[in-house]
C-alpha cells in the first residue's frame, strides 16, 4: 500500500519526497463499551490494519489533499474563509488543522490505506491522529503522544460534534504490539496487558452496515447517562459519574426504566472490564468468552445499541463450536462483531459464516484477520 501511495504521491505533487509519512492503525476494543465517556475502563487496542498519511508543506496559500482510497480530492485556499466543507474526511482534517496549527499555511496531503470505513474501528480517530501527529512533525512542536490524544478528542467533540471518551484516542496513539490497555477513563492511568492466549485468536467480522442511527443515538445515549447521574447524585452526593455508582446505588435511586438500563449496563460493563484482566491474567480463554457474550447481550437489550447484522453474527459465532465468545464492538447500529476462537476453525468458521450471512442478508460481510500492533508513528523511507 505504501508503495502504491507514494506512486501517487509522485505522480500528484511532483517528485519531492513527502516531508513525512505517518501510519496511524485502526482501533479494535476487546471490552468496555460505551463505559469511556462514563469516566469508566476499557480495554482497546491498535490494530495491525492503518491508515498512511504523506503529508508536506507546500509553501502556497492553497491546501490539496487526496483520499486515495475514497477517489476523492479536495483543494481551497486557506485565504477565503468562506469555504463550506462537505466530504466528512476534510472535515476532520481541516477541524485538526484549526485546533492545533492554525497557522499552518498550505498542506499537500495523501492518505490511504487498509481500514474499512464506517466499521466500527475508528478509522476517523486514526486519522485525526495521523493527521495531529504529521502537524506536530512539521511545526516542530514538542507535545506528548497523551497531549495529541486529548487534542484528537476535542477534534471530534468540537469540530464534528460526536460527544466520545479518551478511548479511541489513546489506543491508536500508545498502544505497544500483542497487547491491550487497560485504560482508566477519568484518571487516564492505562497498563498495557497482554491479550495472548494460547491457542486461541481474535478475529473481526465487518457487517459492512452502518446505519443512521450511529451519530445521533450515540450522544442520545450519553445524554441518558448524564441525567441518570443528575438524579443519583440527588441521593448519592459523591457521585460524579455512572463509574462511581454501584447497584446498589442504582436500585435506590429510583431511576425511570430506560435510564435503569442504560445506567445498569455501564455498571455492569466496567465490572467485566475488570474480570477480563483477570481472565487474561490466568490465560483463562472460557472466561473472557463468556465475558464476550455478557457483554453482547447487555449491549443489545440494555444499552440498545445493537441491529439485526450485529446480532445475526454476534449469536451465529456464539452458537459455533470452538467459538469462544462473540460481542458487537463499537458505538453500534452497525460496524463490527469482535470474535474469540480456537486458531484451528478460523479458515472453517469464516467460510461458514459468510455463507450464513450472505443467505440472510444477501450480502457478504468481511472477516477481517488482525494482529495487535503499535500506536501512532513515523514511516521512514
Amino acid at each position: 500500500m505504501l508503495e502504491i501511495l507514494l506512486h501517487k504521491w509522485d505522480s500528484s505533487f511532483g517528485n519531492q519526497a513527502p516531508e513525512i509519512i505517518v501510519r496511524a492503525p485502526g482501533r479494535v476494543n476487546i471490552i468496555g463499551e460505551h463505559t469511556d465517556y462514563n469516566d469508566g475502563w476499557v480495554m482497546p487496542g491498535a490494530m495491525s490494519r492503518s491508515i498512511f498519511i504523506l503529508a508536506s508543506a507546500n509553501k502556497k496559500h492553497q491546501h490539496h489533499w487526496i483520499a486515495y482510497d475514497l477517489g476523492e480530492e479536495y483543494e481551497y485556499d486557506i485565504q477565503d474563509t468562506d469555504t463550506e466543507i462537505f466530504l466528512p474526511w476534510v472535515k476532520y482534517i481541516e477541524g485538526a488543522i484549526r485546533l492545533y496549527a492554525p497557522e499552518v499555511r498550505g498542506l499537500d496531503i495523501l492518505i490511504g490505506g487498509d481500514l474499512p470505513v464506517g466499521s466500527g474501528i475508528s478509522s476517523s480517530s486514526a486519522l485525526v491522529c495521523g493527521i495531529l501527529f504529521a502537524l506536530q512533525q512539521l511545526t516542530g512542536r514538542t507535545d506528548s503522544k497523551e497531549e495529541l490524544a486529548l487534542m484528537g478528542r476535542r477534534v471530534e467533540r468540537e469540530i464534528i460534534g460526536v460527544q466520545g471518551g479518551i478511548m479511541d484516542q489513546f489506543a491508536i496513539m500508545m498502544s505497544e504490539p500483542q497487547h491491550v490497555m487497560l485504560l482508566d477513563c477519568r484518571t487516564r492511568e492505562y497498563k498495557l496487558i497482554s491479550a495472548d492466549l494460547p491457542g486461541c485468536r481474535w478475529i473481526l467480522i465487518n457487517t459492512k452496515v452502518k446505519h443512521a442511527l450511529i451519530d445521533s443515538d450515540y450522544n442520545k445515549r450519553g445524554a441518558q447517562c448524564q441525567q441518570s447521574v443528575a438524579i443519583i447524585k440527588e441521593s448519592f452526593p459523591e457521585v460524579h459519574a455512572l463509574r462511581d455508582v454501584t447497584m446498589n446505588m442504582l436500585d435506590a435511586a429510583g431511576l425511570p426504566e430506560i435510564l435503569y438500563r442504560r445506567s445498569a449496563f455501564v455498571i455492569q460493563e466496567n465490572d467485566r472490564v475488570h474480570q477480563m484482566v483477570e481472565a487474561l491474567h490466568d490465560k483463562d480463554a472460557a472466561r473472557a468468552g463468556r465475558l464476550l457474550k455478557g457483554s453482547h447481550k447487555g449491549l443489545r437489550h440494555m444499552y440498545e445499541v445493537s441491529c439485526d447484522e450485529l446480532d445475526y453474527l454476534a449469536d451465529f459465532a456464539n452458537r459455533y463450536e470452538g467459538v469462544l465468545g462473540a460481542r458487537m464492538m463499537g458505538g453500534g447500529f452497525g460496524g463490527c462483531v469482535i470474535c474469540l476462537l480456537k486458531e484451528e476453525i478460523i479458515d472453517a468458521f469464516s467460510i461458514d459464516c459468510v455463507d450464513a450471512y450472505l443467505h440472510r442478508f444477501s450480502f457478504e460481510p468481511e472477516v477481517i484477520l488482525f494482529e495487535l500492533g503499535a500506536g501512532v508513528e513515523q514511516i521512514l523511507i
